[in-house]
């Protein structure tokens, strides 16, 4: 049984999947599998994953003959995966050399349900890595594992766990497709553990589908904020738990309501999220009272946060 086994779709990353593989290959923790799940590529993904796998026998090619998006790719990589533990890269980012053998010390030593890391930014242009305070969730993380709402590829995750608990991704929408995946491991942790020494860098592609804004993607948030509710409201969760989810969920739906840059009709059909959230939400009053004051502190941490930035540099 390899100690973790790393799931990769790939769909049309030709420009980037040899860094990615580079950076797997170069792992300290050597003990893994890596189920690289082609996703109907058109270009020439698929030859550098044969290519890859020629020369080292830890590749396994998973090769659709239909594109059927990345939350079925990862199901499938989740079902034929053998590692103890489970992670996953999208192959247009890429991880530091020790990644996984920090992650799996620390989820061996205490036994953890999943062990997260960090996510940074890369920037292709600039070649540069940095952090941004909407996307960087391990403080929070401390204070409430709700808050581990994204970013699920910063860990690993034992794979009874996920399998005990059938936590999949959403096939078939856009948006949600991941949060859901956290959000459900969320509600079953019994131990989640942190080190923010071991780095994940999420690449900024221009070229990602998920830059392009069509009535598809507000369908997909509104959905999958249903979905998400839905789930919330027949867990069993105390109370802040249930505001953490729900406020991060609403915060995403209002990003997609009145935008001043989509059609009438993706506002609506974004707009359509919103109500079925107004109207189903457990804890009305104290959720909105929790979202409100949660965004007055992020708005004041990124005021001192640019204040900052200017003192450096004028000094």
């Amino acid at each position: 049984m390899p100690a973790v086994s790393v799931i990769v779709p790939v769909y049309n990353t030709e420009k980037y999947v040899q860094k990615c593989l580079d950076s797997l290959l170069a792992q300290t923790l050597s003990d893994i599998e890596i189920i690289c799940v082609n996703d109907c590529s058109t270009d020439g993904s698929l030859k550098i994953l044969q290519d890859y796998a020629k020369k080292d026998s830890r590749i396994r090619i998973i090769d659709f003959k239909e594109n059927r998006g990345a939350a079925a790719a990862r199901n499938t990589g989740i079902d034929a995966a053998a590692g103890e533990y489970i992670g996953f890269v999208d192959s247009d980012d890429f991880i530091d050399p020790d990644f996984y053998e920090k992650l799996y010390i620390k989820a061996k030593e205490t036994n953890a349900d999943a062990a997260k890391g960090k996510l940074w930014l890369y920037d292709l242009k600039n070649n540069s890595k940095y952090l941004e305070d909407w996307i960087d969730i391990n403080d929070d993380v401390k204070k409430h594992h709700a808050y581990f709402y994204f970013t699920f590829t910063t860990a690993i995750y034992k794979r009874e766990f996920i399998n005990q608990h059938n936590i999949r991704f959403l096939e078939g929408l856009i948006h949600f497709e991941d949060p859901y995946f956290t959000i459900k491991a969320g509600l079953f942790y019994k131990t989640l553990v942190l080190d923010d020494s071991a780095c994940y860098y999420y690449t900024n592609n221009p070229e990602s589908s998920s830059r392009n804004i069509t009535e598809k993607h507000a369908e997909s948030i509104s959905n999958g904020s249903k979905i998400v509710l839905d789930l919330i409201n027949n867990a069993t969760i105390d109370k802040e738990h249930y505001e953490i989810v729900f406020c991060f969920v609403l915060n995403q739906v209002l990003s997609w309501c009145n935008r001043q840059d989509v059609s009438d009709t993706t506002n609506i059909l974004a707009t359509k999220g919103l109500v079925y959230l107004l109207d189903n939400c457990l804890y009305k009053e104290d959720c909105f009272e929790y979202y409100f004051l949660n965004k007055k502190q992020k708005f004041k941490k990124r005021i001192i946060n640019e204040l900052r930035k200017k003192i450096k540099q004028d000094a």
